[in-house]
């Protein structure tokens, strides 16, 4: 019987803090399979020895255990290279394993522009947390979340939303915790939150935006005016706007001050249920081409 893995993220780089935004995107991409069996960290695909369909979905990677082993049949659906990688997943052997799998569903246009100078067969996929379904109403009493925003972008945030909002890390969270199945629980957990309190997320972290964006929670995006030429976050503004402030040096709390008062800060919430319905499609497909997969 066809075994079914999902990602995991273990191992020494994840052991002094962890992303729950990984662990949101493999909350969200299990939704789409059949069942899962089993986790593969991410960093150890190499070494897989039982024969398993993995969505390689999210951000590729924080190692050089690329590409992953001949028992793998990968789903390349939301996929992700960094910068940091190329080196290693744009290799003679990664170009060659990544034409083997194509065609290869990316998250975004600068992963899609990166593998298409190597003579790789790729298109749009966007991001599986797109597909969480949406709330069913407004929190009565809805709360202003504030998520991974560092302190020199929060002077572009208006007094008194700031502080009235509840303020959330959830890319650097620094508990003892390695166990998958408990990091999935709290990603789920604080899903559940954003669903029922918030009236509005003012984020810089892109499993925030997105997940909140599908859910219908209406999401003001604040990033690094330095990092303008980031692929990695011009997804997000396929829906909203991306508000560029400064991250860094002395006049950034006067320099965003100003740039606050630019800044829609009662956006509305997106319907995204049609594009839902196409994403959970092409992801479809893509793991029926993994399972019919013969070399």
């Amino acid at each position: 019987m066809q075994k079914y893995f999902a990602l995991e993220y273990t191992g020494e780089i994840f052991e002094r803090f962890f992303n729950l935004g990984d662990d949101i995107q493999t909350f969200a991409v299990s939704q789409m399979l059949p069942r899962v069996d089993g986790y593969v960290s991410r960093e150890a695909l190499n070494q897989v020895e039982e024969s398993c369909v993995i969505p390689l979905n999210g951000f590729f990677m924080n190692s050089d255990h690329w590409p992953p082993a001949e028992s793998v049949k990968p789903v390349f659906f939301a996929f992700h290279v960094t910068p940091q990688a190329q080196k290693v997943i744009c290799s003679k052997a990664g170009i060659a394993y990544l034409k083997k799998w194509q065609p290869i569903g990316c998250r975004d246009r600068g992963t899609m522009a990166l593998l298409a100078l190597h003579g790789v067969e790729t298109y749009y996929s966007r991001c599986v947390t797109l597909t969480l379904p949406r709330r069913y109403s407004e929190p009565e009493d809805g709360k202003i979340f504030v998520v991974g925003v560092n302190n020199k972008a929060l002077h572009a945030i208006p007094e008194d939303i700031r502080r009235q909002a509840i303020t959330v890390s959830q890319a650097k969270v620094r508990l003892p915790i390695t166990d998958t199945q408990i990091k999935l629980q709290l990603a789920e957990k604080l899903l559940n939150q954003y669903r029922d309190r918030e009236k509005l997320v003012i984020t810089s972290k892109i499993h925030c935006a997105m997940p909140c964006l599908a859910m219908g929670i209406p999401v003001v995006f604040l990033y690094d005016s330095a990092k303008k030429d980031d692929y990695r976050v011009q997804l997000i503004s396929d829906f909203i706007k991306i508000n560029y402030v400064k991250m860094s040096g002395f006049s950034a709390p006067i320099v965003n001050r100003w740039l606050g008062r630019k800044i829609d800060w009662s956006p509305p919430s997106l319907q995204l249920e049609e594009l839902k319905s196409e994403i959970k499609q092409a992801f479809a497909a893509a793991l029926e081409r993994a399972e019919n997969y013969s070399g």
